[in-house]
Formats: structure tokens, C-alpha cells, sequence
């Protein structure tokens, strides 16, 4: 069974959602059908590289044949790399140009790259390569200047949002605005792992709400954190002990835990900057909760503080075989503002 993320990829451009001059550039080329021999598609995963350079692909070559997708990550080699030049120098049998969608890009070798220099600076005339990556600043320079590159954004949350709301209505879910806003918040920019969240949402009720949002993504800890940030602010360290001895004990992963404690205190910290909630990931409800932990004197140098010293708590259990009394240490500190 498909999933709902490979079922609402888009197919044209004009499904495609932001990246809008990007797609405008791409459509003029196709328009004057004056290509460029080779691209670089960069940005973070999920914001749509691999879904444009297929679009892409197909508008090239109106829908005839199919692009080749390679995985460089399992073709990183220079005799991978040495394959692909030589298949490269053949002329396509069932369409116009052969276009190679290398994802994962930055996965090849210095060998490799040195392999692809020479055919990307004389590429056979009807043979197009597209390199996608999430790390721009492992492809050398050597390739990046000569290669046309593009570098796609993180998709802004109420785009997002929007996008899953269609989904929910196309698929028969009932569904609250607050719950594809969340989801959408949590998603950093990422609109496949929005998909991907709804979707497990919808395998435990198709009644898309805020309560089975936080059932089944785990992220009613927030209230845990409304209460450890209340025990930080009054110096309550024996509710300090007592939290972490019960993450603990309910056999929590104490890194994840402060991963997610860290992004908790930073939208804390950018609700009392922008003084709204439309920038945090916190959905509306939370405001009181959010005004109790953030009207008092200076407090956007004590988040600050308290975020400098989580950053350095999770430097300090990295390696570490007892993270838990690590952990305790540091914020029975943060506690008494040492």
C-alpha cells in the first residue's frame, strides 16, 4: 500500500508548493528548451529537490522515458561513478535527453567527483545531470562551479498546513486547524515529514484532533516541560529530582528528552521576543500556560541562560555511560541560577 506522502508528491509544477522562483526559472528553460548540462539541487530533505528534478526530467522531455535515479550513497565509488560516464556518453533510446537524478550527492568520493569533473566540463550533448543534496558544502568547488546550482528553502509552516488540510479532506479524515498546525509547526520546514506524522496519525483514528496528535507522536511531554520550566523558575529542585528520576524510570532516552526540552525552551524564548504564538510550534491553547512561564523581569536573558546550559548538558552526556546523573547535576544548577 502507498504511502500518503508518495501518493500527494506532486506531479507538475504547479503542484509543487513554494520554491516559487526556482520553478520559474526551471519553466522558462523548459520553455526555450535551452538546458543546462548539469544542476545542483541543494537544501534541507523534504523541501522537494528529488520531486522538481523529476518534474523537471519529464517536462525536458515531455513525458517520454524515464529519469535515471541513482543513489549515491550505494554508488559513491569512482568505478560506480566511471559506469555512469560511460552509459552517459550513449544517447537515450526512448526520449530526447538522458538525465541522471543523482540523489544524496555529497555521499561520492573525492575519487568519484574527480571522475565526474571531465564529463561535467565537456558532457555529451544530449545528457543532463541533476545532483541533489542536503550538504552543499561537501561537493567540491571544483563541480559546484560548473554546475547551475539552486538552493531550495524550507517550506514556510502555513503552506504546510494548508497542504495537509487537503490531504485530510481528499482522504475523508475529520480534522482540527490546530492539530495540521501543529503538525505542521513540528515538521521543521519539512513537508514529507508533515505527511509522514499525519499518516501515523491517521493509522490510530482517522479523527485528525489535537488530543490523538499528541497521543500518538508523544508530544504531551509539553506539559512535562510547562512544569520542569515552573520548577527552574521557583528553585523547586526536589521537583527537579523527582521528574527526571520518573523519565527515567518510565525508561526514556535522556538525550531525546533534551533534545526536545531545548526546542520547548527556545519557542518559549521566541514567544516572549515576537510576543505572538504563531512562531513557536506551541498550538493556541497553550497561551496562558505560555504567559505564566514568561511574564517576569528579564526573561529572555534567563532562556537564554537556561539554553545555553541544556546545550551544554547534551555536549557533556554524548559519551556519557551515566547521562542521568549528568543530567541532574546540571539542572539542579539551571535550578539555583549557578
Amino acid at each position: 500500500m502507498r504511502s500518503l506522502a508518495t501518493i500527494y508528491r506532486p506531479k507538475s509544477f504547479e503542484e509543487v508548493i513554494s520554491q516559487k522562483s526556482i520553478i520559474d526559472i526551471l519553466k522558462k528553460q523548459v520553455e526555450t528548451g535551452k538546458f543546462k548540462n548539469s544542476y545542483i539541487f541543494c537544501g534541507a530533505s523534504g523541501c522537494g529537490k528529488t520531486t522538481v528534478a523529476r518534474i523537471f526530467s519529464n517536462e525536458i522531455n515531455k513525458n517520454q522515458g524515464s529519469p535515471l535515479e541513482i543513489d549515491a550513497a550505494s554508488n559513491s565509488g569512482v568505478d560506480s561513478v566511471r559506469k555512469i560516464i560511460d552509459d552517459a556518453s550513449e544517447r537515450a533510446l526512448d526520449c530526447e535527453y538522458k538525465i541522471y537524478i543523482i540523489d544524496e550527492a555529497h555521499s561520492l568520493s573525492s575519487q568519484a567527483w574527480q571522475a565526474f569533473l571531465k564529463c561535467i566540463e565537456e558532457p555529451p550533448k544530449y545528457t543532463i545531470f541533476i545532483f541533489c543534496t542536503t550538504e552543499k558544502n561537501k561537493i567540491p568547488e571544483t563541480i559546484k562551479n560548473r554546475c547551475m546550482v539552486f538552493n531550495f528553502t524550507l517550506i514556510p509552516f502555513n503552506l504546510i498546513s494548508e497542504r495537509l488540510q487537503i490531504i485530510c479532506s481528499n482522504e475523508k479524515f475529520n480534522y482540527e486547524l490546530d492539530a495540521c498546525n501543529y503538525i505542521s509547526r513540528i515538521s521543521h520546514g519539512c513537508l514529507r515529514e508533515a505527511i509522514s506524522l499525519l499518516e501515523q496519525v491517521a493509522d490510530y483514528s482517522t479523527n485528525i484532533s489535537l488530543e490523538n496528535v499528541f497521543k500518538v507522536l508523544g508530544r504531551s511531554s509539553d506539559d512535562l516541560f510547562f512544569n520542569l520550566v515552573d520548577s527552574f523558575i521557583d528553585g523547586n529542585i526536589q521537583n527537579v529530582i523527582c521528574t527526571i528520576d520518573d523519565i527515567y524510570g518510565l525508561g526514556e532516552d535522556l538525550r531525546l528528552f533534551l533534545d526536545n526540552f531545548i526546542v520547548f525552551c527556545l519557542n518559549v524564548e521566541k514567544y516572549i521576543i515576537f510576543k505572538t504564538i504563531d512562531v513557536t510550534i506551541f498550538p493556541s491553547f497553550y497561551k496562558d500556560k505560555l504567559n505564566k512561564i514568561s511574564n517576569f523581569q528579564n526573561s529572555v536573558d534567563y532562556y537564554s541562560y537556561v539554553i545555553k546550559n541544556l546545550l551544554l548538558t547534551k555536549q557533556m552526556i554524548r559519551m556519557d555511560n551515566d547521562p542521568k546523573s549528568t543530567v541532574l547535576i546540571k539542572f539542579i544548577e539551571i535550578a539555583r541560577c549557578q
